[in-house]
């Protein structure tokens, strides 16, 4: 192991054990903060779900109208295709 990446694990647990006390010693400011936190984060969360359901609607909207283009853009082929296959075997 190497001196860097001792000394980042060691940091790392130090600063574990000091968020732990923290928590502890402050928690009724910590519910405080959470419970004043709480409202926007549920606010932008739900803007957020919105967004990616309406672009999810308007892409699947998008995708029916393509695939609806390309059939009849693909049907008049397909008769000419018949019609000429049916000239050949008269």
């Amino acid at each position: 192991m190497s001196k860097g990446t001792m000394i980042a694990f060691l940091l790392g647990i130090v600063f574990v054990i000091v968020g732990i006390v923290l928590l502890i010693v402050w928690w009724d400011k910590f519910l405080e903060v959470l419970m004043g936190t709480l409202g926007p984060m549920l606010v932008l969360g739900g803007a957020l779900v919105v967004a990616i359901a309406w672009s999810e609607y308007q892409a699947a909207k998008e995708m029916e109208r393509l695939t609806a283009q390309t059939q009849q853009i693909s049907q008049p082929q397909q008769t000419q295709a018949q019609s000429g296959g049916e000239q050949t075997q008269q």
